[in-house]
């Protein structure tokens, strides 16, 4: 009999968890090490920053996504839980899950991975050293082990805190923190605070702090971005529809017309200059307006330099007696215990095929999981199949394509830095399912039960459908996929009639989201030179696609990174 190979888990966090769990779907000996004295990673609420921890969740924080959206596969949440968890709630979700599982017993705790590197007959074995110390301090005598393979779990994609090169930044005589640190409002109330950004977090801080007695609250924004509310005008939850398949299959003025209805408005940054950019981002937020509405949040632009005690703006204004700035400026991809050549190239971009695997390696027994978070509609099923497909990998029952094909595939996604937007994310799970033998076909759709194939293209892409078919099925899949609207509906109608017309809402977004399809591919048969034209410019484009630029074709013209191509 075959000795199990022995993969180390890097985290016990959302993808840790997964990780571990995958391990042993495929057979193999799975051992966590996590720094903390608990599971949950970014969920795991303290007080305080804890020794070596770059994100942080703060007390009020609450999920964006639903809870069909955000849960795993193949352990849906009850549909009396509510349509939006708070933090304390998705840890517990975790802790069960780990439970549930049998997880528990494989992580061992306050051990901090200090360095992973290749063990000397790595050529001929494969296998990595792991120079760990116990304790989250990282003080202590430093112990080796040896690995068949490595799955790093360790929130990489949340690495680093960015920190924005801002004129005087550090000649600033008042508090100065990052939005990792923040955690409740108390220590800030009657002071005049500057929270710079405009992503979830920074939104959400402003309007915690504009409620809570604070002398001044100003949001400092560089880009327009879109509000976002949790629940749409109809009374459903907007992720619920972001995560629809029909709607990534239209173009962006059909797909994006149910955001275009529950978003209230664009924040701008002061000026008119921006009212004909491009919205840079979406932020999820169901009060900012109102904040700024009561002047309990006033927006500010860009800022341009700092002095001891105040701050000046691009527009040349300037707001004295500043005591503090927070910066919710998102986080930079960061992985100090690797050598991150094998994980950027030389221009600083992401080199893993499908966002997983190191290119180069000898051996594929080096697995990044989560290098990328900012997922649309949510991270957890993309960590989920990353990890199904890293184990899958490991165990050696997936086959890769040949270099060339995968070097492609990389150029043909997102180009991601060290810094990076969110995108949606349905097609690349889809790939990494179909990888694996997990993504659904017409036939597994249709004979167990036609009401499938519906729910495939107009319900939201939750996990269980990839428990459908392919490696460690669920015998439950069918079932939630079948209940998500009614669990998503039960805690908003218990005590409201916030979803007044179930069957009318998905009637009308069915109708127009078929209406779009049908329009798209009928302006494809009539506009015949059109189409003409883009099948004569493919080399230019394929040429441009591999050389990792932005590409676009419309009306007949192609644009390359946002610049009309011109023919010679």
């Amino acid at each position: 009999m075959t000795e199990r190979k022995r993969i180390l888990v890097i985290g016990a966090g959302v993808s840790g968890l997964t990780a571990i769990k995958s391990c042993l779907e495929e057979d193999l000996q799975p051992v966590c090490f996590e720094r903390d004295d608990q599971l949950g990673g970014v969920w795991y609420y303290t007080e305080d920053l804890r020794p070596g921890q770059s994100s942080a969740a703060y007390k009020s924080i609450i999920s964006n996504n639903t809870k069909e959206t955000l849960c795993f596969s193949d352990f849906p949440l009850r549909k009396e839980d509510p349509a939006y968890l708070p933090y304390d709630a998705v840890t517990q979700y975790l802790v069960n899950y780990a439970n549930h599982f049998g997880l528990c017993k494989y992580i061992h705790y306050n051990r901090n991975v200090v360095k992973v590197e290749m063990c000397k007959d790595y050529e001929t074995t494969g296998q990595w050293d792991v120079s760990y110390v116990d304790g989250a301090s990282g003080g202590g005598d430093v112990t080796v082990e040896t690995f068949d393979g490595i799955m790093v779990c360790s929130g990489g994609g949340l690495g680093k805190p960015h920190i924005p090169a801002i004129s005087g930044l550090g000649k600033f005589k008042g508090i100065t923190i990052h939005g990792n640190a923040y955690r409740q409002p108390a220590p800030f109330i009657g002071k005049r605070v500057i929270v710079v950004g405009a992503s979830n977090t920074a939104g959400e801080v402003s309007c915690e702090l504009g409620r809570n007695y604070c002398s001044k609250v100003y949001l400092s924004v560089r880009s327009p971005y879109i509000v976002c509310p949790r629940i749409a005008n109809d009374g459903w939850p907007t992720t619920m529809f972001l995560a629809q398949r029909i709607r990534q299959m239209l173009p962006a003025c059909v797909g994006n017309n149910k955001l275009d209805k529950s978003s209230h408005c664009t924040i701008y940054s002061p000026g008119s200059a921006q009212r004909t950019q491009k919205s840079a981002g979406i932020m999820v937020n169901d009060e900012i307006l109102d904040r700024i509405a009561c002047n309990h949040v006033n927006v500010v632009p860009e800022i341009a330099r700092i002095t001891e005690t105040s701050v000046e703006f691009m527009d040349g204004s300037v707001i004295d007696d500043v005591d503090v700035i927070i910066l919710a400026t998102g986080y930079e991809i960061s992985y100090p215990i690797i050598d991150e050549t094998l994980i950027f190239d030389e221009t600083e971009k992401l080199n893993l095929y499908r966002y997983i695997l190191p290119l180069g390696l000898k051996h594929n027994t080096l697995m990044i999981i989560g290098s990328l978070l900012k997922f649309i509609p949510a991270a957890f099923n993309v960590l989920e199949l990353q990890s199904r497909w890293s184990a899958r990998l490991l165990s050696g029952r997936l086959n890769l394509p040949d270099m060339k094909t995968m070097i492609k595939d990389i150029h043909r996604r997102p180009r991601v830095g060290r810094l990076y937007d969110p995108f949606i994310c349905i097609s690349y799970q889809d790939d990494i399912a179909r990888d694996i033998g997990a993504l659904p076909t017409l036939w597994n759709l249709l004979f167990p039960d036609p009401r499938l194939i519906y729910e495939y293209y107009v319900g939201p892409a939750i996990g269980a459908w990839y428990r459908l078919r392919g490696p460690a099925t669920w015998d439950g899949a069918k079932q939630t996929i079948l209940s998500t609207w009614d669990n998503t509906k039960y805690p908003l109608n218990q005590t409201t009639n916030a979803i007044k017309s179930e069957k009318s809402s998905l009637f009308k977004q069915s109708l127009f989201l078929a209406g779009g399809f049908c329009f798209v591919y009928l302006k494809e048969d009539l506009c015949g030179a059109d189409f003409k034209k883009k099948k004569t410019m493919r080399p230019v484009m394929k040429e441009a696609y591999e050389k990792g630029e932005k590409v676009r074709f419309s009306n007949g013209t192609v644009y390359i990174n946002g610049q009309r191509y011109k023919e010679n």
